[in-house]
């Protein structure tokens, strides 16, 4: 997901659910033109606490 705001572009990661629900893992306010590691990792991580 990609946001506008005063702080700049934000981005959300999130997953797909059953039951048409979708589930924002992390947002992060993009500074460059990567997704930075450390955002993809929290969000993994927080995917495999909801799954357990």
């Amino acid at each position: 997901m990609r946001f506008n705001g005063k702080a700049g572009i934000g981005r959300a990661l999130y997953t797909a659910l059953a039951g048409k629900r979708l589930l924002v893992l992390h947002a992060f306010v993009k500074k460059t033109g990567r997704t930075p590691p450390r955002a993809i990792e929290l969000a993994l991580k927080r995917l495999r606490e909801t799954a357990t």
